[in-house]
């Protein structure tokens, strides 16, 4: 059976890597604005709002122990996502009016962080009607063509790489050997990371590259090589849910 025919029945939600996943998210999304990390001018009494009712919601949808497309139709969710796409949307206002430009890693995280807690959110209906509950799936596959690689200065194994999925640039910090420009790559979506002063937005998943016909963005059926990996980093984002 295909992953897009299965979930028909009541799902644990509670344990459901995309639910998991998207709490983790959540979580880090209320810490950056709970913290002001946005170095800008912001309306954080909105966002605070919120990010509270988006986080309220969760639990509603986490202990629903609906079918996967039940729940993603349901009012809450719908309610929960919305909210969470509101901040973005405020978020990306803010960036524009202020012209703000991060010139530290660490404000560069925090801004890859928000786009990733974002895309987390505006993804979960989605993988919860075309995907079961394999974790693999609790995570964006893309298939991304490189088109820049240069060394990580002072780590002798990194590469950075500068990636297309078609409609946005990735960076990508590997120790993969040999990937090169116009290849082809299977790709995680992950948090962020800061590998020796460059943030990786992406985990390369296996250095085989995709066949030249594979259409890029979403990678509709990932190879099993690529599932476990997935499932190995979406387990550890699991992981730091309490």
């Amino acid at each position: 059976m295909s992953s897009r025919q299965r979930a028909v029945n009541g799902l644990d939600t509670a344990k459901d890597g995309r639910v998991l996943v998207l709490e983790e998210a959540l979580a880090r999304l209320n810490e950056i604005i709970g913290n002001r990390k946005l170095k800008m001018h912001i309306e954080y009494s909105k966002l605070a709002e919120l990010i509270s009712r988006a986080g309220s919601l969760l639990y509603e949808v986490k202990y629903s122990y609906l079918p996967a497309s039940d729940l993603a139709e349901l009012d809450a969710t719908e309610t929960m996502v919305q909210a969470v796409l509101d901040i973005g949307a405020k978020y990306d206002d803010a960036v524009a009016s202020t012209g703000f430009n991060p010139t530290t890693t660490k404000d560069r995280i925090t801004m890859a962080e928000m786009r990733y807690c974002i895309r987390t959110a505006k993804g979960f209906q989605r993988r919860l009607k075309e995907y079961d509950d394999d974790p693999g799936h609790a995570i964006d596959i893309l298939a991304v063509e490189v088109t820049q690689t240069r060394p990580v200065p002072e780590a002798s194994n990194l590469s950075e790489c500068r990636c297309t999925d078609g409609k946005r640039i990735w960076t990508i910090v590997t120790n993969i050997g040999g990937v090169k420009a116009s290849s082809k790559l299977a790709c995680a979506v992950l948090p962020p990371v800061d590998m020796m002063g460059t943030v990786s937005e992406a985990m390369f998943l296996g250095g085989e590259p995709l066949p030249e016909s594979t259409s890029l963005g979403l990678l509709e059926e990932p190879s099993e090589k690529a599932l476990a990996q997935a499932r190995a980093q979406v387990l550890a984002i699991t992981k730091r849910v309490k």
